[in-house]
């Protein structure tokens, strides 16, 4: 019961904090965007919920673990925000569906790895 808490709590920073970045990035990313189709605001917390996974996962252990990636960045990086933008995108404009559905995932992966390594680098961990 206490990781179910633990999920829940970090769900709770996750969500609302996608929700105000994504937000406040896809409000700036209006009209100066090279692609203004592409979920500018759906990419920014996606990669960045995965960085902050990639140094968390090195710099955390047990319940707080759990809470940190599993509940906040798990909120954070929602795939549903992928799957309905993707489905979206699919309807209106081809081209920034597929700009979308390879970006964000290539983007995402590379985010963790690069931050999992520097961060296992700097502390000296293994």
């Amino acid at each position: 019961m206490t990781l179910v808490l633990a999920v829940l709590i970090g769900g709770a920073i996750g969500a609302p904090l996608r929700f105000v970045i994504d937000r406040s990035v896809t409000r700036r990313a209006a009209g100066v965007a090279v692609w203004p189709e592409v979920p500018w605001g759906l990419v920014v917390v996606n990669v960045l919920g995965s960085a902050i996974a990639g140094v968390l996962l090195v710099t955390t252990s047990g319940e707080l673990r759990v809470l940190l990636i599993t509940g906040m960045c798990g909120a954070l990086t929602t795939f549903s925000g992928f799957a309905w933008e993707g489905h979206r995108l699919w309807a209106v404009r081809r081209p920034a569906f597929w700009i979308t559905i390879t970006l964000i995932p290539a983007a995402c992966v590379s985010a963790f790895l690069i931050t999992w390594l520097v961060t296992r680098a700097v502390t000296g961990s293994a």
